[in-house]
């Protein structure tokens, strides 16, 4: 790579020298790459800058904010970086993701503008399912673990390394519990997130993060739930 030029946004930073840090960048040529410029890039910017080298470490000139956006405050900001960082730690080096990067291009976007809990929790299901899908990770919402179409008037569990199990009757009496789904909610999750079943895709997807980060805390969910607990 030589003096490429590149659409990037910055996940991560981590100091390197008294005047260069170490950035992790999404960009939209190239996904995640890694670089060394000057200190002082701002995250959930829009920036164009050219990159230099063949190792794994780039050299990274000419960064400039490719446009003006407000910026992220609040809860909006805990859940930016929540965006970051599974992004950061779920996509592979150098593998090209447009699809990804459209989106959080996207995501970033909603986020700088006033939401509700509710709007917020959307933006994030939707961003979450682009990345899973984009990773082979898509959710089959027409067939059970038995390779059985799901049924209306049944009740299903999701398990994230089976799919979507049916729940046997002498265990329909725990039917309340957060964790057992109707299958006539996986049916209308097949239309997309909404309001209806934003709670449903919620609890889905929290298990699949859970799973693919190993069951370890996430830095981004300690510092929102602190946030939370403060206010």
């Amino acid at each position: 790579m030589r003096n490429e030029p590149l659409h990037a946004y910055s996940l991560h930073q981590r100091a390197y020298q008294d005047k260069r840090s170490i950035y992790y960048l999404l960009t939209k040529e190239y996904g995640v790459l890694h670089g060394v410029a000057k200190k002082g890039i701002p995250q959930f910017v829009p920036l164009t800058l050219f990159a230099t080298g063949k190792k794994s470490l780039k050299t990274l000139q000419q960064v400039n904010i490719a446009a003006a956006v407000p910026s992220l405050i609040g809860q909006q900001q805990y859940a930016a970086l929540y965006v970051n960082e599974i992004t950061l730690k779920l996509l592979p080096v150098e593998d090209s993701m447009p699809v990804i990067y459209e989106q959080y291009s996207h995501t970033i976007s909603n986020l700088q503008q006033p939401l509700s809990l509710q709007q917020l929790k959307m933006v994030l299901r939707l961003y979450e399912q682009v990345l899973f899908n984009e990773l082979g990770f898509g959710i089959d919402l027409e067939l059970d673990s038995e390779q059985v179409e799901i049924k209306a008037d049944s009740l299903y569990r999701f398990l994230v390394e089976t799919g979507w199990v049916e729940v046997d009757e002498e265990d329909s009496k725990l039917a309340l519990s957060a964790e057992f789904v109707k299958g006539n909610q996986i049916i209308a999750m097949r239309s997309g997130i909404d309001i209806e079943t934003i709670e449903v895709w919620s609890g889905v997807h929290r298990q699949l993060i859970d799973h693919l980060f190993g069951y370890q805390p996430l830095q981004s969910r300690i510092l929102w739930q602190q946030f939370y607990r403060y206010q």
